[in-house]
């Protein structure tokens, strides 16, 4: 099942990140002429879909006696609200962190003449609709926190992690995670925080864990971002 799983989330990956933007390319003019809230339905809806069946199809295809919740590791662990509450606090102090690493690097990248810039679902939500805002936020705190850990933190790790050691698993799962979002001045960021997710796996043993500091990570981000429209 991991094997499925794993060939299945490479493709989606390679299909998504590799051949859909150079379609979208080709289609600009179209999708400039939908309103700005489709746009983003386009552009994040379906990989996130396609990653969710990238893992739920081979798990539900294999290994059928046992639930879906246990062979994907999806059960809550042993207290689970002390658990949660501990992931939380975890995630709130690691994100300034992370906040500071991204900074640093964009004046890194800033001194060496590289061109960066911040991802643009984060202009939109600054500048966009109220739809458009709804449809990021559904998709950031809901969508890509199931679909990513999936992929990342339990398909590919766990391909990886039969032939390699854990921390060498890890880093490669959270190399691919950084990535896969194409933005070089977030990617120290994106990467730190994939361990810190895989982690958060591996310790409490329930990928909920790890969906619910992704999940919450990316509402703090929206929130911060979109408190910032009122800020002149």
């Amino acid at each position: 099942m991991i094997r499925a799983a794993f060939t299945a989330s490479m493709g989606v990956i390679a299909f998504f990140l590799g051949f859909v933007p150079v379609f979208l390319g080709y289609v600009s003019k179209t999708l400039g002429a939908l309103p700005q809230w489709v746009q983003v339905l386009v552009m994040t809806f379906p990989l996130q879909i396609a990653y969710l069946g990238a893992v739920l199809l081979p798990a539900k295809r294999f290994q059928r006696e046992f639930p879906l919740r246990v062979k994907l590791e999806l059960i809550l662990p042993r207290a689970p609200w002390k658990s949660f509450a501990l992931v939380g606090i975890c995630v709130i102090l690691v994100y300034p962190l992370l906040t500071a690493v991204t900074f640093l690097n964009g004046k890194l990248l800033n001194s060496l003449s590289i061109r960066s810039a911040p991802q643009e679902l984060a202009l939109l939500l600054t500048q966009g609709s109220p739809a458009t805002v709804a449809v990021i936020i559904l998709a950031g705190v809901i969508l890509a926190p199931f679909g990513e850990e999936l992929v990342f933190r339990y398909a590919i790790y766990r391909h990886f992690a039969r032939f390699a050691p854990p921390p060498a698993a890890a880093c490669v799962s959270a190399f691919l995670f950084a990535a896969s979002h194409f933005n070089i001045r977030t990617f120290p960021a994106l990467f730190l925080l994939a361990l810190f997710l895989q982690n958060v796996f591996l310790r409490t043993r329930s990928l909920s864990c790890a969906i619910y500091a992704h999940a919450l990570y990316n509402l703090i981000t929206i929130v911060l971002i979109f408190l910032s429209r009122s800020v002149p």
